[in-house]
């Protein structure tokens, strides 16, 4: 396990990097491998396969508006502990398997069920939004609220009508999102240097229609969760989701409009994919493997799962000056 910034105990970047081509004779680019990552406001970054860190490298952040609304204050021996955006929303799709599963919702049950009058709009189509639709992108509803589409009929990426997610998961348990995520997920993990925080909103804090609450946590703890995930929703024997059937839906295409998406998890199978507002062909990252799935973050932050190598990288940070930074990661991480 190394570290290549800010760690207690430092070590050399010669040292290290033999140390690491030990483990991992294939990389054959780790000083340009970290040269490209400290150059693209990279805080923390961290390769590993079968369970054993291979890489790890620790960057000291940058005073940057981004950063310090993200990051915590304290460092956690060296490691940058940040609010990752919308990685977490796939914690949350795993967080709604487990209460379908233990009974206190279906995915198939509409949002209004649990929440009334939730949405701005009287429209034709609003009580037919269910919590699948909010787990796919497909509710119609924009940033505010109001229904543009038919649920359903279309792919949109908002984060307010994903944010409902965890008010209904509050509702229904009867338990804060940090008590019922430490219960069902992060102490079974071992996830202790994560939880959520409410986030500040305004002109210096979150935009006004993003989730109220952020995940924080670091790229160790991130790495624990993709194990589980990589070990079919156990750790060790404990199986800590057992509805397999919403599991594998996760990790595979969740409708048509954009099969590079499942249950708030990214998919690199696809044929076509949508992201933000712009559509593209082929894969969403072709440099990196075909089957992987991803969480992904603002600023580039990502949580990727490559199942057949057992293979786990994760990034935080800033918003890299490269428009096309993630893909072009891969070429270091790929023979």
């Amino acid at each position: 396990m190394l570290s290549m910034f800010c760690f207690s105990k430092q070590i050399s970047l010669f040292f290290s990097i033999l140390l690491i081509s030990s483990y991992l004779s294939s990389f054959d680019n780790e000083p340009e491998l970290y040269d490209y990552l400290k150059s693209t406001n990279t805080t923390s970054f961290l390769i590993a396969k079968k369970g054993e860190i291979l890489l790890e490298y620790e960057f000291k952040p940058k005073k940057t508006i981004f950063l310090s609304m993200m990051m915590q204050e304290n460092l956690i021996e060296g490691r940058s502990q940040e609010d990752v955006a919308s990685i977490q929303k796939s914690f949350v799709s795993i967080l709604i398997g487990l209460a379908q599963e233990k009974g206190y919702l279906k995915i198939s049950d509409p949002v209004s069920k649990y929440l009334g009058d939730w949405t701005r709009s009287n429209k034709e189509g609003v009580e037919d939004i269910t919590i699948r639709h909010l787990l796919t992108m497909t509710s119609g509803l924009n940033k505010t609220l109001d229904l543009r589409k038919y649920p359903g009929s279309e792919w949109q990426y908002t984060s307010r009508p994903y944010g409902q997610l965890l008010y209904i998961l509050e509702l229904v348990t009867e338990k804060s999102i940090q008590d019922l995520s430490f219960d069902w997920l992060f102490t079974p993990l071992g996830l202790d240097e994560t939880y959520w925080k409410k986030r500040d909103k305004g002109p210096m804090g979150f935009s006004t229609d993003s989730s109220d609450y952020g995940l924080v946590t670091t790229a160790r703890d991130l790495l624990k969760f993709g194990d589980f995930i990589l070990n079919g929703g156990e750790v060790g024997t404990n199986h800590i989701i057992t509805d397999i059937d919403f599991f594998d839906d996760s990790f595979t295409k969740s409708q048509s409009h954009n099969p590079a998406y499942g249950y708030l998890w990214w998919l690199n199978n696809s044929d076509f994919f949508i992201k933000s507002s712009s559509k593209g062909e082929g894969n969403l990252f072709p440099n990196a493997p075909k089957e992987t799935i991803l969480a992904l973050g603002a600023g580039s932050r990502f949580l990727a799962i490559v199942p057949s190598q057992e293979m786990i990288v994760i990034r935080l940070g800033d918003r890299p000056k490269d428009s096309n930074f993630i893909n072009n990661l891969w070429k270091y991480i790929q023979n």
